[in-house]
């Protein structure tokens, strides 16, 4: 505490006067721990499908009862479920291509303005 009475109290500290600041980052995953599994595919899509379509408990779930229902003999709200499901997968993905293609052609693009003998021979070489 600076006051006028001592002007430079303020760059001197006794032990134990200090600032008590400090970051307050709390664990939040002991109970539940993010799992990221990527056996195959791309991780970008993966990740997704799990946060934004359905995770993969939801999709195994629904795979499950798809299946029992069609073992049964029936074809009912779960196959549409089912359905609706991959339908969503399959947006994802398509998406995820369109955002790469535009990705790259930015990417050439610039390549093209800013070094046009490097883009010419990446060109030729994919000829």
């Amino acid at each position: 505490m600076s006051n006028w009475l001592f002007p430079l109290s303020g760059l001197f500290k006794s032990p134990l006067s200090g600032d008590v600041n400090q970051d307050y980052a709390p664990v939040t995953s002991w109970f539940s721990p993010q799992v990221r599994l990527n056996f195959a595919g791309d991780q970008e899509i993966e990740s997704k499908v799990v946060s934004d379509v359905a995770s993969y408990g939801k999709q195994l779930g629904v795979l499950t009862e798809a299946m029992l229902e069609l073992a049964e003999g029936n074809r009912g709200e779960a196959v549409d479920r089912l359905k609706v499901l991959a339908e969503q997968i399959e947006q994802v993905k398509q998406q995820h291509q369109e955002k790469l293609e535009q990705r790259v052609r930015a990417d050439l693009k610039t390549l093209q303005q800013q070094d046009p003998a490097a883009y010419k021979a990446l060109i030729e070489e994919y000829r």
